[in-house]
């Protein structure tokens, strides 16, 4: 299917979730990290099952239920957000904790497995959650990651300039939510490299079929920040995709 296509079926996606809260920002910021995924994830048939894992606001949620495909939800934090918005798709939804939870499906049930920046949230080992997603992927079925670059341009450049890559302390000052007697914090607890991340996947019995990077969206409009972004940035990620900002990894059980 042709990108523009998919970009406007994305946006379409936004518009009937947020109606006039319409979140311009979010969109062009992710909207290349979301057509990845549904590029990583085609062809399929509208029989096909889909589990979002993460699916927050939706907007993913919904741009898979606007071509049609059997989708269900999954998340533990946002409140009842992702539930509302589910409900109003017409997806199942199940609220729960892959980190602790087991998923409430039987074996080799999905077709693809989406998990969205996810991996950077886990607070415990990535693995127990990745062996629940195998075990109700079909065989031959794909599991479809991003994840912020832990080597994107910016944090290279935070670091020189002495700052951190990770959260400010506010974000380390937060009451943690306590959720069956283990405690869990909604930030980004662990950033990966490719190298990483592949040796994750891999560790988890997936056959990784490919991988890249992805650029975040440029949302600056007539400022220093985009002459910067145009005349520097986007020269050296050119020649250099590992710095981009995130990664994909396309793997299948």
């Amino acid at each position: 299917m042709k990108k523009n296509l998919l970009s406007q079926k994305l946006k379409q996606a936004y518009l009937e979730l947020e109606g006039e809260n319409f979140n311009f920002l979010h969109l062009e910021q992710n909207k290349k990290r979301y057509l990845k995924m549904i590029e990583l994830a085609l062809p399929l048939s509208s029989s096909s099952k889909i589990l979002d894992i993460g699916c927050g606001f939706c907007y993913q949620t919904k741009f898979l239920k606007i071509h049609g495909f059997k989708v269900f939800g999954v998340d533990f934090f946002y409140g009842d957000i992702p539930k509302i918005h589910c409900k109003e798709m017409g997806v199942p939804f199940f609220q729960l904790n892959i980190e602790i939870d087991n998923l409430p499906f039987g074996e080799e049930v999905f077709d693809v497995v989406f998990l969205g920046e996810v991996v950077e949230h886990f607070n415990y080992s990535p693995l127990i959650p990745l062996r629940k997603i195998k075990r109700v992927l079909k065989k031959g079925g794909r599991l479809i990651i991003t994840t912020p670059n832990a080597l994107r341009l910016i944090n290279l450049f935070k670091l020189l300039l002495g700052y951190n890559l990770y959260p400010d302390l506010d974000s380390y000052y937060q009451e943690p939510i306590y959720y069956k007697g283990m405690s869990f914090f909604c930030r980004h607890n662990r950033l990966y490299t490719m190298k990483e991340l592949r040796e994750l996947v891999s560790q988890t019995g997936f056959k990784i079929q490919s991988s890249g990077f992805i650029r975040e969206g440029n949302c600056w409009k007539d400022s220093p920040k985009k002459v910067f972004s145009k005349f520097l940035i986007s020269p050296l990620l050119f020649v250099f995709p590992p710095f981009r900002d995130f990664l994909w990894i396309l793997a299948e059980r």
